[in-house]
């Protein structure tokens, strides 16, 4: 079932008629017939409309709709209807379907509804519109580069050998930065992890990858035989993926959710095994030996199946239903109502089923490695500590504890305390929570990994990596202290092979030895001295960052100066790590709107100072992609300050004019500097579980908006 459509403001459109926005924000990446088709014109009409925008050079390029299509949706949701969207798309219902939800929770991201959009049908353009379009066009033409090179990803040295060699025991693992969140293994391997991302990560000394699995995808599935239908094919792309990372001494982990809910009107006869049951979505209780069967057989099934698997990564307490007690909250609806297991302790499932898998994996005569991601298993989700002990003590032996080393991190800025639940660079843990598991796993002989992020985190995503190395080591340094040495470096976002996880391995070999100094000069030559005092400033400004999870998931820093920007009320609430509207209340969380400001201009100071600093250093190609992150980051941080700013002041426009246009005239000015960087340098932009934040057109069309912006203030 696809969100339901809802009516609200739509944003206020740059063009004379709506069907241009439509060309703009597709032509070259959507094929012009079906954008034709959308309009219900033909395709001249539409080369000749593009033309008219200053598009006419503009020539399709096929891998915006074939690896850019999370983009494509996220552009026309506030344009096109369903039916007009997936004609633009090409999509039928259930390939929308399945994007919108597996797709890392699109669904969630685009804000749990589709907005109600007027049928949007090509009309030849007035004489007045004509003129008004001569005059944008010559603004797009302008400011629209005249190349871009989108997906353009470890293409070069191709023909270098490879390096084959054992990756080492020490865990560092990371996503692959190019690897879909969706189904992966139905896609060819090499579109998303290529040989030259492959060498990267073995010179960086990354030697694990992890990836989205779903069990009933890849062994039978009884429950529903449907599901596991192209588990054949599945299995033999795993294969030859793991046989592929093996040279570079790397090995695929697939991270597991199970066992998975069944839909309620899909569980017939098997509804003796439903447990609780939570927006249609049946979990299947794991106090019944038929699901632990299951379990047990479709895992040992898999690592028999598919030989040189790395291991899996499990979690027990998420935001997918599993077993009865996967979320349990005392004070909301989200609470266990199974009849068989609802008075049982949330631990016990949670352990259960690891210690299941433990021995599926063990009988499967591998050697592949349970890693029992913790994630939850704290008061965060309910738990009290003498439960997450006790659980922990009672997991089997040969599991690897994974913990998130900022669990309810409590933290201070600006004299507002907050507290951390996970993705912080700028402030380093580990948590006393996670102190206490590390501590209560070690003494139960378990081995232990911290999740932690490295290159970048929702702090800011639209860098592939912040360059803040010191603050990294502190936290790397930190773990040393509590005997944890092995990591897990990334979510879904964090895994380019950047000098980031260079460091992180050459601490690891000897964190005793291990001297900064002398890795910068290694990395960066005679500027070593240099970067790492621009570095420094850095880390000084990103240690002021106003962090709270509203600010992370809601705030405007994600798309930066992609953000569209409105002088009238939105009426509309920011989602998560996507559109940012004007409710600033909601991603100020417990700062009040002056601290969070001055927050950010310490921030920005400090940022300052380091890039000038990098101003004047000589470059080489590693320094080079250092100053444009750093700039970029910059930006993005500038962004969320402005947008905060004029989001307050519009409250009070008749107070506060000077005030923003003089906003709108920075944003302006950031905008067009985005372009040109963005143009150079093709990660940036870019996640791969959000495909690209924006594009160029995205940003040509916000300098459009800020003229329109001006003129109305002026």
């Amino acid at each position: 079932m696809l969100p339901k459509v809802k009516r609200v403001p739509l944003p206020v459109q740059v063009f004379p008629q709506k069907w241009q926005t439509v060309i703009f924000r597709n032509y070259g990446l959507v094929s012009t017939d079906k954008i034709a088709k959308t309009l219900a014109c033909d395709e001249e009409t539409v080369k000749k409309e593009a033309s008219r925008l200053g598009l006419g050079e503009v020539v399709y390029d096929e891998k915006w709709e074939k690896r850019g299509f999370i983009t494509l949706v996220r552009n026309n949701w506030y344009l096109l209807d369903y039916e007009q969207l997936m004609t633009l798309l090409a999509f039928d219902e259930a390939r929308l379907e399945f994007v919108l939800y597996k797709e890392d929770f699109l669904d969630v991201k685009l804000g749990f509804f589709k907005p109600e959009c007027p049928k949007i049908v090509y009309s030849p353009l007035t004489e007045d519109e004509k003129k008004k379009t001569e005059t944008l066009a010559k603004e797009i033409e302008k400011y629209l580069p005249k190349s871009t090179r989108p997906f353009s990803f470890f293409v070069d040295g191709e023909e270098t050998e490879i390096q084959t060699g054992d990756g080492g025991d020490t865990i560092r693992l990371v996503h692959g930065y190019l690897t879909p969140c969706g189904d992966a293994l139905v896609e060819d391997d090499e579109t998303y992890l290529p040989e030259g991302l492959l060498r990267e990560y073995q010179k960086q000394g990354i030697n694990g990858l992890w990836m989205h699995g779903l069990l009933s995808a890849l062994s039978p599935y009884p429950f529903d035989p449907t599901l596991s239908e192209l588990y054949p094919l599945r299995r033999k792309n795993l294969q030859k993926l793991v046989d592929r990372c093996a040279k570079y001494g790397i090995k695929i982990y697939l991270y597991f959710n199970e066992p998975r809910f069944l839909p309620v009107e899909k569980i017939g006869k098997y509804a003796h095994l439903q447990g609780t049951v939570w927006q249609g979505k049946a979990c299947l209780c794991f106090e019944k030996e038929e699901v632990r069967e299951y379990l047990y057989t479709a895992m040992k099934d898999l690592f028999t199946g598919v030989k040189g698997l790395g291991g899996v990564i499990t979690i027990t307490m998420s935001e997918n239903p599993t077993h009865c007690n996967w979320m349990r909250y005392d004070d909301t609806e989200n609470y266990c109502r199974c009849p068989v297991c609802k008075d049982l302790p949330a631990y016990r499932s949670a352990v259960a089923v690891n210690n299941v898998i433990a021995k599926a994996l063990r009988d499967s005569d591998g050697e592949a490695k349970v890693l029992a991601y913790l994630w939850g298993w704290s008061s965060y989700m309910g738990w009290k500590q003498e439960e997450t002990q006790k659980a922990i003590q009672l997991l089997d032996k040969d599991i690897i504890a994974v913990c998130v080393s900022e669990c309810q991190l409590q933290i201070e800025k600006g004299g507002v305390g907050c507290e951390i639940i996970d993705y912080s660079i700028s402030c380093p843990g580990p948590s006393e929570v996670t102190k206490f598991m590390f501590k209560t796993a070690q003494e139960a002989g378990l081995r232990c990994v911290a999740k932690i992020q490295t290159n970048n985190s929702w702090e800011n995503s639209s860098v592939p990596y912040l360059p803040v190395y010191d603050l990294v080591l502190k936290h790397l340094k930190n773990l040393n202290e509590n005997g944890v040495n092995e990591y897990m470096l990334t979510w879904t976002l964090g895994g380019y092979p950047s000098p980031m996880l260079n460091m992180v391995a050459e601490y690891s070999k000897n964190p005793a030895s291990f001297d900064m100094e002398k890795w910068y000069a290694k990395q960066y030559g005679k500027e070593g001295v240099k970067t790492h005092e621009a570095v420094r400033y850095f880390c000084e400004g990103f240690e002021e960052y106003p962090f709270n999870i509203a600010k992370l998931y809601f705030g405007p820093h994600t798309l930066g100066p992609a953000n569209l920007w409105s002088l009238q009320a939105e009426e509309k609430r920011s989602t998560m790590v996507c559109f940012a509207f004007d409710d600033y209340e909601t991603w100020l969380g417990a700062y009040p709107y002056e601290v969070y400001i001055s927050q950010y201009e310490k921030l920005l100071s400090a940022w300052e100072k380091g890039l000038k600093i990098l101003s004047e250093t000589e470059d080489s190609p590693l320094l080079k992609e250092l100053k444009i992150c750093a700039e970029v980051a910059y930006i993005h941080f500038k962004a969320d300050y402005l947008q905060t700013k004029f989001s307050y002041y519009k409250r009070e426009k008749g107070k506060y004019r000077e005030e923003m246009l003089g906003l709108i005239r920075e944003e302006r000015k950031i905008t067009e500097r985005l372009i040109g960087l963005q143009a150079s340098e093709p990660t940036i932009g870019f996640e791969t579980s959000n495909h690209y934040f924006y594009n160029e057109r995205n940003l040509v069309e916000k300098l459009l908006e800020t003229y329109l912006l001006e003129s109305k203030l002026s």
